[in-house]
């Protein structure tokens, strides 16, 4: 901060100079000037008339010449009348200046206190996620990590703090230090939270080359024992599952999955194709494959009733699922590595992201699914929301703030649950 103020007073100081000496010596100089023109041409008007009388005999070489030496006279005495009235104006002006040079120093600094943060500016305990318009962070997912590094180094004890610290490694896919900040989450309120305990099951197989083995497993399988329908848990089961060759589980998990969402949606459709492939490995095995979905027993109430209808519909109806395409022209001005951000933000209320995932152009096209698991915030996740705008823009920078030259599309308002939404990144950010 001392730095900020040093700088700062030097731009003010800068300014001042810059603005105050024509307020000192312009306007009384540009007087001088007008009157001293005027003075030599009234000078020049009578030494013209005077040349004109001598020229006509009406005046005598002699009193032509005292004539003249009059008028010089009265030329210089003028000239020195000016220069002495200069001091007093100058005075005057230096008041001037003062007044305003002060004005502007006052002005300057009570303006950033009020709106740019100044003498107020926000501590490291209040560090938070600006974002703006268009699912777009206001401040780069760098700067809010040092914030919240600085938060958990003076609290340690703050559990939201390491997810939302977890979630930007994450965002960065620097899965290694999101599974630690997860672990610090988890330390501190325990395995309490299918939401946390599914992403920490996630950044530590990503981390492992998406080896779902050991802790990452028994993560998920905790986490359906609190909620039995969790999508990203279940999804992970089923390839934890899958990878152990236990395709009598997976099945199960993958089964249940499908179940959350319309047969006609993409995300059903791709897991049904993981079935198909499961389902074959089975019979080539000679294992036994169910008619029917087997559904664990979480799923099945005391009267012995699938309670799967009811307990299924709202983790689906909190999410929204489509493709990401890009137009053939922007395709061929992009390169394989740039990065797609694609994000779910609310029609109205607040304009940061409520999720948003991060793959590259060479993935296109994309399914995608955003959900509360993909939420950058836990205060602000999708199914609090009814009416969201889904959009996707790729960064030539791989900055989430939108850059001039950066491609896009947006879809237009639309509710959350909704399924298979078209997205084409086919507009320039202005």
């Amino acid at each position: 901060m001392t730095v900020f103020w040093v700088v700062a007073v030097l731009l003010i100081i800068a300014a001042l100079l810059f603005l105050l000496p024509p307020l000192l010596y312009v306007s009384q100089k540009q007087k001088n000037v007008r009157r001293d023109k005027v003075n030599v041409a009234i000078h020049k008007d009578k030494v013209a008339e005077l040349e004109e009388d001598l020229k006509n005999t009406v005046l005598t070489a002699d009193q032509f010449n005292s004539a003249r030496q009059e008028l010089d006279r009265s030329l210089l005495d003028d000239v020195k009348e000016g220069d002495g009235q200069q001091p007093q104006q100058f005075v005057k002006s230096s008041i001037t200046a003062i007044i305003i040079g002060l004005i502007i120093t006052l002005t300057s600094i009570f303006t950033y206190n009020q709106i740019g943060g100044g003498l107020a500016a926000i501590s490291p305990n209040d560090a938070s996620v600006n974002v703006s318009d268009e699912g777009h962070e206001g401040a780069t997912v760098e700067d809010m990590i040092v914030g919240l590094q600085q938060r958990l180094a003076s609290n340690p004890q703050d559990a939201e703090g390491w997810i939302m610290l977890g979630r930007s490694y994450y965002f960065q896919k620097n899965h290694r230090e999101a599974s630690k900040a997860y672990n610090e989450a988890v330390k501190l309120i325990g395995e309490t939270n299918p939401d946390l305990l599914a992403d920490l099951a996630d950044t530590l197989a990503v981390a492992s080359n998406r080896d779902m083995s050991g802790r990452p497993y028994e993560l998920v399988k905790k986490a359906l024992t609190l909620q039995p329908f969790h999508q990203k848990s279940l999804w992970l089961a089923g390839t934890g599952a899958y990878q152990a060759k236990d395709f009598p589980a997976a099945l199960a998990y993958w089964e249940k999955l499908v179940s959350i969402f319309p047969p006609e949606s993409e995300s059903a459709q791709q897991i049904q194709r993981n079935i198909g492939e499961v389902k074959s490995l089975m019979v080539s095995r000679g294992m036994p494959v169910p008619s029917s979905p087997s559904l664990p027993p979480q799923a099945v109430s005391e009267s012995g009733s699938s309670s799967l209808s009811t307990a299924a519909v709202a983790p689906g109806a909190s999410s929204v699922s489509g493709v990401v395409e890009i137009a053939p022209l922007f395709a061929k001005s992009s390169s394989p590595e740039d990065t797609v951000f694609i994000f779910a933000r609310a029609a109205t209320g607040p304009r940061m992201p409520l999720a948003i995932l991060r793959k590259q152009v060479k993935d296109l096209p994309i399914k995608f699914v955003l959900d509360d698991s993909s939420s950058m915030n836990p205060a602000f996740k999708l199914s609090k929301f009814k009416d969201v705008i889904v959009g996707a823009r790729v960064s030539k920078s791989g900055n989430a703030m939108p850059q001039s030259g950066d491609f896009e599309g947006k879809s237009s308002v639309i509710s959350v649950g909704t399924t298979d939404i078209p997205l084409l990144i086919n507009t320039v950010v202005p």
